[in-house]
Formats: C-alpha cells, structure tokens, sequence
C-alpha cells in the first residue's frame, strides 16, 4: 500500500515537473529575442533555482540555448527541428475526424476536407462518400479549381488583394455553361462568401453537382482548411444545402475550439 502511493507522488512531482517545463517554454517564446533566467522565472512564477534547473535540463536537449556572453536564454534549435516534423495536415484531420463522420451520416453526403497547403493551394486529404448509389468522384490527392468550386472559394476569399488580383490575372476556365469566368462576377461572389461565411456552387464544376464549403481557421485567424459537402444537385437542393451549412459551422467551431485547446 505504501509503494503504491509513493509511486503516485512521484508520478505527480513528474508532472508538475513537465508543467512547469512548458511553461518555462512558453516564456522563453513570449521574450521574442531571448531573456535573463531571473526574467523567464518571474514571467513563468517559478523560484529561480528551480528555473534554473529546468533550463539546463531542456538546454542539454536543446529545447532551450543560452547564448555565449551574455545572459539571455532563446528557443533551441530541437525545437524548430520539432516544429518542421509536424504535418499540419494530419493534425487537423486528428481533431475533425470523428466530426466529419458524423456530419456524413447526418447530410448523407459525400464530405470531403482539405488542408491548405505550403504553397497556399487546398490538398483533398480525406473524403468520406454518403450512402447512395450515385455519389461524387473520389478527389483525394487532387484540388479543385478555386474558381468553379465551393471549397476553392472559401480559399480566395481569404485572399488580400494583391494576391486576388494575381490569380485573376489568369483566365478563369469555363467547365459548365454556369462557370463563372468574368473576374468581377468573382469579385462579386467572394465578397457574398465572406459575409455569409460560406463558399456554395451549383452546376459550376460539374453540371448535376452541387457543394457548400465551410473554412477552418487557425489561432491566427488564416485560413487552415476546408469542409465541403457535394451532392447530386437536383438530391442536395437549396434546403439541404442550408442545413448542411449550419452543421458545417458548428464542425469548424469545434475544430477551431480544439486547436486552441491545444
């Protein structure tokens, strides 16, 4: 009985040992350019000593550095090697995974979610198909065009100018006989995305289809990827389409809620 609990105090020094570790992390990050221990063990509210302590512990993992002559503690070189390991990608997937099966089964539609990539383009990197018989292609490891796609308009409307204008200076294919191809007719529709918070096309990639995307943001407030649901245009009519919207919001909140949470 006595073993037991002293292994349960030990687990909990371990943890209030890490605690304070990454809050110790955290400080060293809000100085920017580095600060003196004493500095970092007052903005963390921990004893210098056991400041001290921690520091050296994570500079011999290179988590922290101290630079040579002076008194001043910066972020080490692990952390950014740790940092460039992350796939944002399957991170936000991780976090709207079981949302993104349950928003399937309640629109009984394909669902489908794209992360941003590194070069600003939206990579499909899950989809999940309804259960009926006709349902939409498989686009995972494609993109969409921006223009004539739901989820490509939720990217550009988070656009500055310069960039809009950059991609408008390219013509805008016409796929469908309803694609929109005059860049102020774009203007137009990205300015309707913005304020109602959703992307929406009919017949504009594919005739018979149509979608409505819902952005995810990140703690930033740039965009970090895009729910879209597809369907048969004359099944997912402007009613369905509305309902899946409002599911699609509360999806994006919870995921947003959970990144900052992490």
């Amino acid at each position: 009985m006595v073993r037991g609990i002293h292994s349960v105090d030990r687990s909990v020094a371990v943890s209030q040992s890490v605690r304070k570790a990454i809050t110790l992390l955290r400080a060293t990050a809000e100085h920017g350019d580095g600060a003196s221990v004493s500095a970092l063990a007052r903005t963390a509210g921990l004893p210098r000593a056991t400041a001290l302590r921690l520091i050296q512990t994570m500079e011999g993992e290179r988590l922290l550095q101290r630079v040579p002559g002076a008194d001043r503690v910066v972020l080490g070189p692990e952390l950014l090697r740790l940092a460039r390991s992350v796939d944002t990608g399957a991170v936000l997937l991780g976090l709207a995974r079981e949302h993104l099966t349950r928003l399937r089964e309640e629109v009984r539609e394909t669902v489908t979610f794209s992360v941003v990539g590194a070069d600003g383009g939206l990579d499909v990197v899950h989809q999940e198909d309804g259960p009926q018989h006709l349902v939409v292609r498989s686009w995972i490891g494609q993109r969409f065009p921006l223009h004539a796609s739901s989820s490509g308009k939720v990217l550009l409307a988070s656009y500055d100018e310069a960039r809009l204008a950059r991609f408008l200076r390219r013509p805008l294919q016409a796929l469908t006989p309803t694609t929109i191809t005059s860049a102020r007719a774009l203007r137009r529709e990205l300015a309707a995305v913005r304020e109602q918070g959703f992307g929406a096309t009919v017949d504009e990639l594919e005739e018979g289809l149509a979608s409505v995307s819902v952005g995810v943001h990140g703690d930033s407030g740039a965009l970090a990827a895009v729910v879209n649901v597809s369907g048969l245009s004359m099944r997912f009519d402007g009613a369905a389409r509305a309902g899946a919207v409002e599911r699609m919001q509360a999806l994006a909140r919870a995921v947003e809620a959970a990144l900052r949470a992490g």
